[in-house]
């Protein structure tokens, strides 16, 4: 039977199933980079979250003599450097084999435990052509169990074939192409990375519900929380959601949200033009005011942005007869990066009347 403690962070079992077929050779220093990185990014989750997530790590390297899992579900502080000594390109691609076997492995693994979800990753350059113990037909289903019954994510990372029709004929939602050199190879994973981080936070913004689930409807939760994350590599499906650079003025029900300070001192950049344009108080730092929204950004470090966000992203989601049109708060005066920011809105890609500034769309998927 699983554990019903609530107070138990949620495990994320992270699945990386790395081809390592003879083709994989000119682009195999990447690929171990790529991991290694990919690895750390996973090291910066399991401390960002560390009251509400534990993060593991598991990682099958497949051809067609060698199908080895050289991390399994090992603490992601745990992992070691991953060395050409482990990856050296050779033979087939039995794609099929190595994820029936990787998946399968995990799922038995932790099937029992109630506070526990997946995301795997397939990363490859070329067609299955090897497989023996699984067929298409098979992997499909099985990612499917996956998904809709544990709410696990699956992500396809491909190249040299048509990634979006072989991601879709194994159930695979999220799906990403890369150019076949180096430098196409860091940039997936850079991209993985960037799309993880995202869901992560996702993940850590819901856990105080989740905890308090029966096991059914954490493994509902899961599967909720699978569909909203579909295709999470890809931006175009928030283009709608984009707020213009240059706000004059707006329609009705549409609210500028603008960067402040708790005293409520609104006297340059998009804070003045709230004050002028939009009915901000003088005086009032946080909340609605007028057609305009105030987060304070001048308090100190990202971390005391975060309850502000969190906030407002409740007020938002409450308020769905409302557009919300976010401005780069934080990377004026008060001197944050979109890349510091932008994942304190993780949330927001969940709900669809908050529009935010490309350039963090960019840091969020």
């Amino acid at each position: 039977m699983g554990n019903n403690n609530i107070t138990e962070k949620t495990q994320v079992y992270n699945l990386i199933i790395l081809d390592k077929s003879g083709s994989m050779g000119s682009i195999a220093n990447a690929a171990i980079a790529g991991f290694n990185e990919t690895v750390g990014g996973i090291r910066s989750a399991q401390e960002r979250f560390k009251d509400t997530q534990e993060h593991f790590v598991s990682l099958m390297i497949f051809c067609d003599c060698e199908k080895t899992m050289v991390y399994d579900m090992v603490p992601v502080d745990k992992v070691n450097v991953l060395t050409s000594r482990e990856y050296r390109p050779c033979c087939g691609t039995p794609l099929y084999d190595a994820m029936g076997l990787s998946i399968n492995a995990l799922y038995n693994a932790i099937k029992n435990k109630d506070n526990a979800t997946a995301v795997v990753t397939v990363i490859t350059d070329g067609y299955e052509n090897a497989s023996r113990e699984y067929s298409g037909q098979a992997i499909k289903a099985l990612v499917e169990r996956m998904k809709d019954e544990e709410g696990w994510n699956f992500a396809y990372i491909g190249t040299n074939q048509d990634v979006e029709a072989t991601s879709a004929s194994l159930s695979i939602d999220n799906h990403m192409a890369f150019i076949d050199d180096d430098e196409g190879m860091r940039g997936a994973w850079e991209k993985e990375r960037k799309a993880k981080m995202s869901m992560f936070s996702r993940f850590s913004m819901s856990s105080e519900a989740i905890a308090f689930m029966k096991p059914i409807e954490r493994k509902a939760y899961w599967s909720k929380m699978h569909r909203s994350n579909r295709n999470y590599h890809e931006i175009g499906e928030f283009q709608n959601r984009v707020t213009p650079n240059h706000i004059k003025s707006l329609k009705d029900g549409e609210i500028f949200v603008f960067g402040s300070n708790l005293a409520g001192a609104h006297a340059g950049g998009a804070a003045r033009v709230a004050v002028e344009k939009f009915g901000a108080v003088m005086g009032q730092g946080v909340g609605l005011q007028g057609q305009s929204y105030a987060i304070p950004t001048m308090q100190g470090g990202v971390d005391t942005i975060l309850p502000y966000v969190e906030e407002f992203i409740r007020f938002a989601d409450m308020h769905p007869e409302l557009t919300f049109l976010v401005t780069r708060i934080g990377c004026g005066i008060a001197g944050f990066t979109p890349a510091e920011i932008a994942p304190l809105f993780a949330v927001a890609i969940n709900v669809p009347n908050i529009h935010l500034p490309m350039d963090f769309w960019t840091e969020l998927v």
